[in-house]
């Protein structure tokens, strides 16, 4: 999911499986509308390239929290954007969310 407020990429939430996504939905979509409330009217619209060059990967200072053999947490700030993951480490580590959003 990327959300855009008028022509400013702002948001994204990446899910492992649907199945997440779903459980969160509804949370998702009052925490984007409550946000676009906060923001003035424009009517700028983002574009496929701005949304592509938002979801690149940060090289900013980075922070970790970890369980072994459970989970890895990890937040990368650069700049204004914040990106969040949420990794499982058993049976294998791949990335359960991951959250990139600028911060106003």
């Amino acid at each position: 999911m990327i959300v855009a407020y008028g022509g400013e990429v702002a948001w994204s939430d990446i899910f492992a499986s649907p199945d997440l996504f779903n459980a969160d939905w509804s949370k998702l979509l009052r925490s984007y509308a409550v946000e676009a409330l906060a923001r003035p009217v424009l009517r700028e619209v983002a574009s496929h390239d701005d949304a592509a060059s938002f979801l690149q990967r940060l090289n900013g200072r980075e922070q970790q929290e970890t369980d072994p053999h459970v989970y890895v947490w990890r937040a990368i700030t650069e700049g204004r954007l914040t990106q969040i993951e949420l990794d499982t480490l058993d049976p294998k580590q791949f990335t359960l969310h991951r959250l990139l959003l600028r911060r106003t």
